[in-house]
């Protein structure tokens, strides 16, 4: 049972919905985001189950067909056989686990009942969306401010200390007046400094340019020369499958590179494993190649782009 499941996993990442003939049809849906108290739940894409779906449109035999390299008929034998597994397994436990896609049960009615896997994490609407959980605030009460005092002395000792400081201050500040041998060794240094600064100032000249050799104008010159090209950073990337396994992807990639497409690559995983046939850094080109490459190719009808 698990190898279908793998292969419903991969078309219903392509495609809407996928149909098990004689078992019914699973279908992609979108779930409201949902808030509580302590988390956000983000709006999710989740799989249903119709169990009146029951006319084949051959594509899930058709992708057996393909990555198990049979005949068509051999797939449709294959899903027979698998399908069978399922019901009786239903039939003798009463449920039945869809690896990642859900558990079926039956009810009292015999009817089928599905209940899907809430994180569904190989649907590309899924990738990167997390529970929020909310964090309350613990409110501290404020610590009281500490009082401090100061003692101030009395209104005498303001007097006392004052009169000191002015005492003081007129011994030091107080000028001395009509003091003719400071004013006149004044004049004579002034005079002396003058015709110093005059008689030893010269023209400064600028010679920097001699003192280098020209070998070391060279290296300066091709060091300044020397400019990093700008790095284009290709954020656009042209996804043509999304797997479960590195494994799948790298045999996908030698698949493609030897059809030709020499860009093809895994990109880092996050929780699924896609495979690039080419990225581009200008949004417009990677759009228009998108395009290209589903006009002129039936197999990558459902390439995408996508923005990292």
């Amino acid at each position: 049972m698990g190898k279908i499941c793998q292969y419903i996993e991969i078309l219903l990442a392509q495609h809407d919905y996928v149909v098990v003939p004689n078992l019914g049809g699973f279908v992609v849906q979108t779930k409201s985001a949902e808030i509580f108290p302590d988390r956000i739940i983000p709006p999710l894409t989740t799989i249903g189950f119709n169990p009146l779906m029951l006319h084949s449109d051959g594509l899930l035999a058709i992708e057996i067909a393909r990555s198990e390299a049979i005949s068509y008929r051999e797939a449709l034998e294959f899903i027979d056989k698998e399908v069978g597994k399922i019901k009786n397994q239903l039939n003798t436990t009463g449920n039945a686990r869809l690896a990642n896609l859900g558990q079926m049960k039956l009810n009292s009615s015999g009817n089928i009942l599905f209940s899907p896997d809430l994180k569904a994490d190989f649907l590309p609407l899924n990738i990167g969306l997390k529970e929020v959980y909310l964090v309350r605030e613990n409110k501290q009460p404020k610590e009281e401010r500490k009082k401090v005092t100061f003692t101030l002395p009395s209104t005498r000792m303001y007097k006392y200390a004052a009169a000191c400081i002015l005492v003081f201050s007129l011994m030091f500040v107080t000028p001395k007046l009509n003091d003719k041998r400071h004013l006149n060794s004044a004049d004579l240094l002034s005079g002396i400094t003058i015709k110093t600064i005059d008689s030893s100032f010269t023209e400064p000249q600028i010679a920097v340019v001699d003192t280098l050799s020209s070998d070391t104008i060279s290296v300066l010159s091709e060091a300044l020369s020397v400019v990093p090209d700008t790095i284009t950073l290709k954020n656009y990337h042209v996804i043509v499958a999304s797997l479960r396994s590195k494994k799948m992807a790298d045999t996908y990639c030698k698949v493609l590179a030897d059809n030709h497409f020499d860009q093809v690559y895994v990109l880092p995983p996050d929780k699924i494993y896609r495979v690039a046939i080419k990225s581009f850094s200008d949004k417009k080109m990677a759009i228009k190649y998108m395009e290209d490459l589903r006009k002129s190719d039936r197999r990558f009808e459902s390439v995408w782009v996508l923005c990292n």
